[in-house]
């Protein structure tokens, strides 16, 4: 046996369903976010453990930055989860693709009942909210200094997508927390919920409880506030 067909033998082969392939533009994703799907699967069920980032961008031809994007791509579009699996009494984080099958069962369920199949649409609203989020993950990175990990990611979207909260506020949070040279979303996560339990649901309102309290501090002769009541947390919480 020469050494290509050894190699063949030894890698084994990845199945992938041709109703994947031939619906994974209707489910919204792009060429490189299936070659993603497809590295990271393999031989694999449809939870994976976390992947080598290092090694994908050198299959793919990207840099690590950009596998972490077309992740969270994913994770967006609802065609992935993260998730926790026990692995010798340890949780260990990992991807899910659950989603993708549920959504490919309902278009399939869709393009049967009706005669032409379903067309992707374009939605402007869908195209800025991903900027938006796109911005988001460029301006806390450049002030941690560091690639957003998965699951920060997923964190960030939570905040938009369940928490509701704007974009403004958020990065409001963290420029209180660059100030206090905190450099984590824990503590941002305790400014956003203190805010919230103040009924403070946007920048301006931010910003106007901080005058507020601000103007009423001088008036008894303080002079040292820093906005509103940031919570406290161990700096080594990290």
């Amino acid at each position: 046996m020469d050494a290509l067909a050894q190699q063949l033998v030894s890698a084994g082969s990845t199945s992938i369903s041709n109703v994947v392939l031939q619906n994974f533009r209707q489910l919204g994703m792009t060429t490189d976010e299936l070659v993603l799907y497809l590295l990271v699967k393999q031989n694999n069920s449809t939870k994976v453990l976390m992947p080598d980032t290092k090694k994908l961008a050198e299959q793919m031809g990207l840099s690590e930055k950009q596998i972490f994007g077309l992740f969270h791509q994913l994770i967006a579009k609802k065609l992935m989860a993260i998730t926790s699996q026990a692995i010798n009494g340890k949780q260990v984080d990992g991807y899910d693709f659950t989603p993708l099958y549920t959504k490919l069962d309902m278009l399939i369920g869709n393009q049967e009942t009706q005669s032409n199949p379903p067309q992707p649409v374009k939605n402007k609203n869908v195209s800025v909210a991903r900027l938006t989020r796109q911005s988001l993950f460029s301006s806390l990175e450049k002030e941690f200094g560091r690639t957003l990990s998965p699951i920060e990611m997923e964190t960030v979207s939570q905040w938009l997508d369940l928490d509701h909260y704007s974009p403004e506020l958020i990065n409001l949070a963290l420029k209180e927390a660059v100030l206090n040279q905190v450099y984590n979303l824990k503590y941002m996560d305790r400014i956003l919920m203190n805010w919230e339990k103040k009924n403070l649901k946007t920048a301006a309102q931010v910003e106007n409880a901080k005058k507020n309290s601000t103007r009423s501090s001088k008036e008894n002769g303080l002079n040292n506030y820093n906005g509103p009541d940031i919570p406290l947390i161990n700096l080594t919480d990290q």
